[in-house]
């Protein structure tokens, strides 16, 4: 990108992404359209460097710290009855700009993935009492590409973090990332919350993820969220919003109580301002009220996705949040008829040892032995026995083979290798495309050998 291209118009950059969608790509009035809030005590937070904070601490390898009858929504608007007025999205390989391209043609995520200069903290402000959003921006003022829903990770120190983009690229000057704080002690997001402030400078490389709407075309769509789950949902919302998409979109969110919900007024603003997006919010905390809160009541369930949704099978759902919640969810999807092929799920959990039901369709670990295969890295001229329980990604690092990574949760593609002889196991959470797999192709993070196996390592 040249000199030139940021003296473009947004108008134009707008045109590139949208190119040929049938949603309309109108710029919005020079107006703020986030309800966002403003705390005053950016310039009090006492400086922390980073080298001081995390000298005593052990690095951890979490990614993201992580109208219907019967339903009170935001909005009373119905979705336009026309069913000449089709969506919305135009699929990721009809964007303008270069499309993203794995080994042999297939999907990359990480493809464009890039170190970039340092982002700046241009503005940082509460959410809700122990979440909060920070405004990220080049000191270069140049754009940023990335998809709705797509996310980042973060270089602190000797820590790398993921964190879900918040922000629109419509925006395209600046990145939003919003951090919950982990209370089991998560350094880097409660770092962050404590003592990041404007004009602090962080690196960051992305975009990964291929959880984004943009990718499939479809002009009925429900969101499905829980709690800091929400995030990249909101960045889609903020897409569809900011585009004037005429999509049939629906969006369903769990929260513990009203303290908890996440961008609540700028939810609000969208419901009323956008005919063709309904939102609706359930608490599960028992203590909640029909006085305090008007709204549902109680865990996200098939009852509650029927009537917010009676159409559910022609619509694209996407569902995000913790790994207990995202099972059940799932089950409750799939039972009311949604075809398996239209559920997208973002996970926040990194690819180690977990409990989760049996019927989740989640990697299950810790698993057992397979049997004895004996692992060949060919460059490395290398051979490891293996029992089928460890990734490949875990063999190499115990083999001293370094490949890279970022997310260990098979969304980024960063540690893509090539299998050149025997067979692999992949698990669900592996976002691998099928033309990839097919020329033997597979994520080291997710996927664990079934026989004895020769690797282009």
């Amino acid at each position: 990108m040249n000199n030139n291209d940021n003296k473009k118009s947004a108008g134009f950059w707008v045109a590139r992404l949208f190119k040929k969608a049938v949603a309309s790509h109108t710029m919005p009035q020079r107006k703020i359209y986030y309800a966002h809030r403003y705390h005053d005590g950016h310039n009090a937070l006492k400086r922390n460097p980073f080298s001081v904070l995390f000298s005593q601490a052990d690095p951890e390898r979490t990614p993201g710290e992580p109208g219907a009858t019967g339903l009170r929504l935001f909005s009373g608007h119905q979705p336009p009855a026309s069913k000449d007025d089709p969506a919305v999205i135009e699929s990721a390989q009809a964007v303008g700009s270069q499309p993203l391209q794995g080994p042999n043609g297939g999907f990359n995520p990480a493809k464009n993935a890039v170190f970039s200069d340092q982002f700046t903290v241009l503005n940082c402000y509460d959410e809700t009492p122990d979440t909060k959003t920070f405004r990220l921006g080049r000191p270069d003022g140049q754009i940023f590409d990335y998809l709705p829903g797509q996310y980042i990770t973060l270089s602190i120190a000797m820590y790398k973090r993921s964190y879900s983009l918040a922000s629109s690229p419509t925006r395209s000057k600046n990145l939003e990332i919003t951090v919950k704080r982990d209370p089991n002690g998560g350094v880097v997001s409660n770092w962050l919350n404590d003592h990041l402030k404007i004009g602090d400078k962080l690196y960051l490389k992305g975009p990964f993820g291929k959880f984004s709407c943009a990718i499939q075309t479809c002009g009925k769509m429900l969101f499905v969220a829980a709690g800091s789950g929400i995030v990249p949902i909101m960045s889609m919302l903020r897409w569809l919003a900011d585009t004037d998409s005429r999509a049939d979109v629906l969006v369903l969110l769990s929260f513990r109580n009203l303290e908890d919900i996440i961008y609540r007024d700028e939810l609000k603003l969208i419901a009323a301002r956008h005919q063709n997006i309904k939102i609706a919010i359930t608490l599960t905390t028992d203590a909640i009220t029909r006085y305090q809160w008007p709204g549902l009541i109680g865990r996200v369930n098939e009852k509650k996705i029927a009537e917010l949704s009676p159409d559910l099978p022609e619509r694209m759902v996407y569902l995000c949040g913790p790994d207990a919640f995202m099972a059940e969810c799932k089950n409750h999807l799939l039972a009311l008829g949604l075809p398996a092929e239209k559920l997208f799920c973002e996970s926040f959990t990194v690819n180690s040892p977990v409990t989760l039901p049996k019927d989740s369709g989640l990697d299950q670990r810790p698993r057992s032995k397979t049997g004895s295969y004996r692992i060949t890295f060919a460059k490395s001229s290398k051979t490891i026995v293996a029992d089928g329980r460890m990734t490949l990604l875990e063999l190499a690092e115990k083999s001293g083979i370094k490949i890279s990574h970022e997310c260990r949760n098979g969304q980024c593609g960063e540690c893509m290798l090539k299998c050149l002889k025997g067979k692999v196991e992949l698990t669900a959470q592996a976002e691998i495309d099928d033309h990839s797999r097919k020329k033997g192709w597979v994520y080291a993070c997710c996927a664990y050998p079934t026989s004895d196996l020769v690797l282009d390592m």
